[in-house]
């Protein structure tokens, strides 16, 4: 399995090679026939079934800029929402 990874990570540091190049690299792994023909016909699940990757992986993150709303900033016709500790010296 790692030699299937070591070569993919190969073919990520140098993606422009052509298919002559990229079949002569996949003929000289040592690695067993199934691993071959999916790197051949570039099958992404059968070689991620092979490797015993996951079967749905998912991601999500915040915006740099972006925050949740708070619930009292979706009322309408309300004052805005003010901060608890004043800028000011003003006491109410």
């Amino acid at each position: 399995m790692s030699e299937v990874i070591r070569f993919l990570e190969s073919m990520g540091r140098n993606p422009a090679i052509t298919a002559g190049e990229f079949a002569a690299s996949v003929a000289a792994l040592e690695v067993d026939d199934a691993h071959k023909h999916a790197l051949l016909q570039r099958d992404v699940s059968s070689l991620n079934d092979l490797l015993g990757g996951r079967e749905r992986m998912m991601l999500s993150q915040w915006a740099p800029d972006s925050e949740p709303q708070r619930k009292d900033d979706d009322q309408e016709g309300g004052e805005p929402s003010q901060d608890p500790t004043p800028d000011s010296d003003e006491v109410n």
